[in-house]
């Protein structure tokens, strides 16, 4: 990696954190409130991908452009990542409890998300 992609990569976790704090919080509200974690995971991921087109946009590739094909782009990304997300979440359910599954699995959709955006909707 190039010492832009590792700025890029470290402020993409710094929104990361923004967006991890919101999601997990509306997830385990949800699951705290009867919601199955399947369901729970669904919409708190749901919201934060909103969240973090805009300030991945802004802060972490600086982009400038205006379109809808860039958010579709993005948002199809995210979908990626997040059944890469889901698959592995189901699995560590089968042995993890789910708040633990529901950490481990993010690390799937982190790596999975940045990786695709830097270089599929954002590229130079």
């Amino acid at each position: 990696m190039g010492h832009s992609t590792l700025v890029q990569f470290f402020t993409y976790n710094i929104v990361g954190i923004v967006n991890t704090v919101i999601g997990f919080s509306i997830i385990f509200l949800l699951m705290f409130m009867g919601l199955n974690a399947i369901s729970s995971n669904l919409i708190g991921y749901a919201i934060g991908a909103v969240l973090s087109y805009h300030l991945n946009k802004k802060y972490t590739f600086k982009s400038t452009k205006n379109s809808k094909t860039q958010a579709m782009q993005f948002f199809s990304v995210l979908l990626i990542s997040y059944l890469l997300n889901l698959l592995t979440l189901q699995w560590l359910l089968n042995f993890l409890n789910p708040y633990l599954a529901q950490l481990c699995s993010a690390t799937v959709y982190t790596l999975s998300a940045f990786l695709l955006a830097k270089f599929m909707v954002f590229k130079s």
